[in-house]
């Protein structure tokens, strides 16, 4: 282990580095993957301490951006130590930790330092502190940034580190004052890397003029329409082609989808033949080209070419959608399907897709047999195949954007960065020389990249930063602080999610935090996801809310295989309940419960049948427990109750019913009340169903109304227009609602804005859980109650339901407010809260 040790890269940097921090407070280290540095840094610094002469032992800190890696990294430097994990070694993850009081480096996710910093904000006795993985600007680790480097004139005995495979050093010393950066070499093999032209060149592929992948033809007197670039007839393009001599170069600032033949000639010249030209002049830049994918992977595995015959072949696509189009064209092409179909081994690898879909990518295929894996960006640096040879990178990813003015996130295809394209090209040199393609043209790589991605902080909802700014209590005025981030969030996020948390009751009118804001900072999920736990312990229906809580924070059990989508839909419907999405994942997870009381190989045979992810199940059941001890942490149910407990009792399955007892699960199988506390977490995401004018058909008993069809039904939002349910939804056919009002999750846009797991919710739940309420007398005989500023509008039979339903709702904040002040408070041993709740309870179930 120690000869290992001393073979990698950055053994040879050992004494620089601790040279380098006794001269400074912050140090940047960026160095390739396999060079060692999140290993060894951390031992350097501690060894030296346990040499010198001092004898004040380092404490050091190393955050990890995921759980897993905090865990398997400090398993590895233990194990290279010798020495038992949780002595000397340990880490901290959320809900688990292996640690003791001897414990002296420490691995640790980026929320648990953020967390530690709540109750100890200068970090008393730590002395070092190591911020791995910085490159991927996640929000958690732009914020720690900040908050180490607000806090290093407090202490000016700690010392800091930044480290990264693949970093802009320039942009992070900067920030930490223009400290010093050191590079060390990586050890990954060399692989090999070519782009767009070369791949034509290479594989000879000719691309007809009526492809769909060719740009549109040139029309004459017609105005190009923005954002399409054109086309010169194939004849006119060979004729250009052919008269290209001593062209001047175009400037780098035009991209090749705007250049003349004449200027492409001058920009790739000498090395490509005409045909090549020819093709990269008609091709369409901005379409994903399955065509040339396939002929590429025909190429790679039967080509004329001296590259390895043997290893994996790694396909990188946007998303799921191009992933299944690519696999089903290698299903009908003769090559890959039909007689030489046991040659291949064609998997799909994407997120939502089942952990058991997932697992086979790392297996070893048969000699003989080539691994062609189709994946998205999950496999640069989440996941590792370590017998990946070539790599076939589209050069497009889906990446989540927020649009603060729409409240509204979107799924854009977007070009990858220039570190995208490294991580891609990486995977191919893990465990021998590979190859990479890029299916986009060199000086699309050099001249029109971003080196990085958008940083995280610049793209999602601040909602859960700007709550934890508020309980930290470092500082005065959030907007100063938000502005001291490495790359800010632009003002409009900021001020959508304060308005957001108002909405949600976790801001006051002067943007403090309330009790309920208060607990929501302290549970570390979305706030959406928080309140919905803390109404389903306050309405006595724990284990459902929880069970919904862990989908929304997850992923739907349902999986839909390539080949049985219809199928898989079909079961899908068969638990759907109440036009919900919610209350169906959780009528499916129920019905996995039950079949667990026959054993586990029904329980299995269960999932099968009805096509749910058993892995997915039992993550579900995880994360209960998980979102249980947190409950119970800060004191919203029985005391006492751990994670750790709950996993070793109830392995694999669930358990939460049995050890938060009855009197918490009462109201556990109403749905109606189920529906009700989603009002409470998800509003304002409303929409009203807008049904067309009734059609009539003639029968025997005279003319009947006929039900609308689902496409005639249109979903309108308060502020951004109409939507469509999005047709993984139960509601996705659905031609009747008892009530025109559903909540939704998310809304995101891909090629239109959809709303993602919906339910139907009655005007009740809006008008208790919703906005505030106003009534208006209209003419002295009827009495308008509105919500949401006067958007959803509710009849009263008189003005004293009128003056009930708001004294009700008065009633219910007050209540809140004592038992979010007063958490152990027990609310069904409280005549007046038992009364208001079951009088809710009732209201609700009956309406």
């Amino acid at each position: 282990m120690q000869a290992a040790r001393h073979r990698l890269p950055a053994a040879k940097w050992d004494l620089e580095i601790v040279q380098m921090l006794k001269h400074g407070q912050v140090l940047v280290i960026s160095g390739m993957t396999g060079c060692g540095k999140t290993t060894q840094v951390p031992q350097f610094i501690l060894d030296a301490s346990l040499k010198s002469k001092t004898g004040q032992v380092a404490n050091i800190l190393c955050t990890q951006p995921r759980r897993i890696s905090a865990m398997s990294v400090a398993e590895r430097v233990a194990d290279e130590r010798a020495e038992k994990l949780g002595g000397i070694v340990g880490y901290q993850i959320r809900l688990e930790s292996v640690m003791s009081t001897r414990t002296r480096l420490l691995f640790c996710t980026t929320g648990i330092l953020l967390r530690r910093l709540e109750s100890d904000p200068t970090l008393q006795g730590v002395t070092h502190i190591l911020i791995d993985e910085v490159h991927e600007r996640s929000e958690d680790s732009d914020f720690l940034m900040m908050v180490v480097r607000n806090l290093l004139p407090q202490r000016y005995d700690l010392k800091v580190i930044l480290m990264s495979a693949t970093l802009d050093a320039g942009l992070f010393s900067a920030y930490f004052n223009d400290c010093p950066r050191l590079e060390i070499p990586g050890r990954t093999f060399p692989v090999e890397q070519y782009f767009l032209e070369d791949v034509i060149e290479m594989t000879g592929y000719h691309l007809d003029e009526r492809s769909p992948f060719a740009r549109p033809l040139k029309r004459m007197n017609a105005a190009p329409k923005a954002g399409v670039s054109t086309r010169l007839p194939t004849d006119d393009i060979i004729d250009e082609i052919e008269q290209a001599t001593n062209a001047v170069a175009p400037r780098h600032s035009l991209q090749d989808q705007n250049l003349t033949p004449k200027q492409l000639v001058a920009r790739y010249p000498g090395i490509y033949n005409k045909l090549t030209l020819k093709t990269l002049a008609m091709i369409d830049f901005d379409k994903i080209n399955n065509e040339l994918i396939e002929l590429l992977l025909e190429w790679i595995v039967d080509g004329p070419h001296q590259y390895p015959r043997e290893g994996a072949v790694l396909v990188f696509l946007p998303g799921l959608a191009e992933i299944k189009q690519v696999y089903e064209l290698l299903l009908t092409n003769p090559v890959f399907g039909g007689r030489n179909k046991s040659r291949f081994w064609i998997l799909p690898l994407h997120s939502t897709l089942s952990s058991e879909d997932q697992h086979r990518v790392f297996s070893t295929p048969p000699k003989g047999t080539t691994k062609i894996v189709l994946t998205t960006n999950i496999a640069e640096t989440s996941i590792t195949i370590d017998d990946v040879v070539y790599v076939i990178d589209s050069g497009r990813m889906k990446e989540k954007r927020y649009d603060a003015s729409k409240s509204m996130e979107s799924l854009d295809l977007v070009w990858e960065s220039k570190a995208n394209a490294q991580q891609r090209k990486g995977r191919a040199g893990r465990v021998a020389s590979g190859v990479a393609f890029h299916l986009f043209t060199s000086h699309r790589h050099d001249y029109h990249m971003k080196p990085q991605p958008i940083p995280e902080i610049q793209r999602v909802p601040l909602e859960q930063l700007i709550l934890r700014i508020k309980i930290l209590d470092l500082f005065d005025n959030m907007q100063d602080v938000l502005s001291q981030l490495i790359e800010p969030p632009a003002d409009i996020g900021i001020e959508t999610a304060k308005s957001r948390l108002q909405d949600l009751g976790a801001l006051d009118l002067d943007k403090n935090l309330t009790p309920l804001g208060y607990h929501l900072a302290s549970l570390p999920v979305d706030v959406r996801i928080g309140k919905l736990m803390l109404f389903g312990a306050i309405f006595r229906c724990l284990d459902s809310a929880l069970t919904i809580a862990a989908t929304l924070s997850y992923r739907s059990p349902f999986v839909s295989p390539f080949d049985k989508r219809n199928e898989a839909d079909k079961c899908k419907l068969d638990f759907a309940i109440g036009n919900s999405d919610h209350l169906t994942m959780l009528n499916a997870y129920k019905s996995w419960i039950k079949a667990q009381k026959d054993g586990s190989q029904a329980a299995f045979r269960f999932c099968q049948e009805n096509f749910l992810s058993i892995k997915t199940m039992q993550m579900l059941a995880t994360m209960k427990h998980q979102f249980t001890e947190l409950l119970s942490d800060i004191g919203f149910i029985r005391e006492g109750i751990l994670c750790r407990d709950l996993e070793r009792k109830f392995r694999g399955s669930d358990g939460v019913l049995a050890v938060t007892g009855q009197e918490a699960n009462v109201h556990n199988d109403n749905m109606k009340l189920l529906s009700a506390i989603l009002v409470a977490a998800l509003f304002p995401n409303v929409v009203q169903i807008k049904t067309p004018e009734a059609k009539y058909s003639k029968t025997g008993e005279g003319a009947v109304a006929r039900l609308p069809k689902p496409e005639e039904l249109r979903f309108s939002t308060k502020s951004d227009g109409y939507v469509s349910i999005h047709p993984s939804s139960v509601n996705f056919q659905v031609r009747y609602y008892d009530s025109p009002y559903l909540v939704y999750h998310e809304k995101i846009k891909t090629t239109k804005v959809y709303i993602r797991d919906c339910s139907m919710v009655s005007v009740y739940p809006l008008l208790l859980f919703g906005g505030c309420i106003i009534a208006i007398d209209l003419d002295r005989n009827d009495f308008i109650m509105s919500v949401d500023e006067g958007w959803i509008r509710f009849k009263a039979a008189n003005q004293e339901v009128a003056e009930l339903v708001r004294e009700l709702r008065l009633e219910l904040n007050q209540l809140l407010r004592d038992k979010i002040e007063a958490p152990s408070m027990d609310l069904c041993a409280c005549p007046r809260g038992s009364q208001i709740i079951e009088t809710i309870v009732r209201l609700i179930s009956t309406q």
